[in-house]
């Protein structure tokens, strides 16, 4: 069964292959909930002769990714390199060259502003200057680390798509928090 995108991830990768085209590179900064590992994966499907190189904070949030790919009727793409950015950090440049790759996706991209990650991300775009670079966060900013914009650093600004917690909420996109009180109250009694 071929990938079906819901009409806001359908309209964000339509955006980012566009951008992708004219740029090299392109960012989804979508909410965590609302499908933009779907993108990518509709990326892999859509173009099965290339080689993608996935790389991710962590082997569960790929495997989950792909869990919830496969739940929802849809194989796993079979053109996909996966790696961690802890593993990309420690690989040599033969290591890197040997992946020959013909996109690279970026999964929590505001990840690669770390100094080790982001020097192993650096160095595999220096080998593949030529391959298109899809980012997916649901934030660019690195908020303890002065408030950099991870977007205008790996992206140069070129975001395809973004969309706010709130608009996701509005759009029922996702359903809005619901938010639990308690009350307590300590009495000491003293002897």
């Amino acid at each position: 069964m071929k990938i079906e995108l819901f009409e806001h991830n359908q309209t964000a990768y339509l955006a980012a292959l566009r951008m992708m085209r004219t740029t090299g590179k392109a960012a989804v900064i979508h909410p965590t909930g609302t499908g933009k590992s779907f993108i990518g994966f509709k990326l892999c499907e859509d173009f099965p002769e290339k080689t993608v190189c996935w790389l991710s904070p962590s082997e569960y949030i790929f495997r989950t990714q792909v869990e919830n790919l496969v739940s929802s009727g849809a194989r796993k793409p079979e053109n996909v390199r996966f790696f961690t950015y802890a593993k990309l950090m420690s690989m040599t440049e033969k290591e890197r060259r040997e992946i020959s790759l013909d996109y690279i996706i970026l999964d929590e991209f505001h990840r690669c502003g770390a100094k080790a990650w982001g020097q192993g991300v650096k160095d595999l775009l220096r080998l593949y200057p030529d391959a298109p670079v899809l980012g997916l966060s649901a934030t660019a900013i690195r908020y303890l680390d002065n408030q950099r914009d991870m977007s205008d650093e790996l992206f140069e600004g070129n975001v395809a798509s973004e969309m706010s917690l709130g608009e996701a909420i509005v759009r029922g996109i996702l359903n809005p928090p619901k938010y639990v009180l308690s009350v307590f109250s300590y009495h000491s009694f003293d002897a």
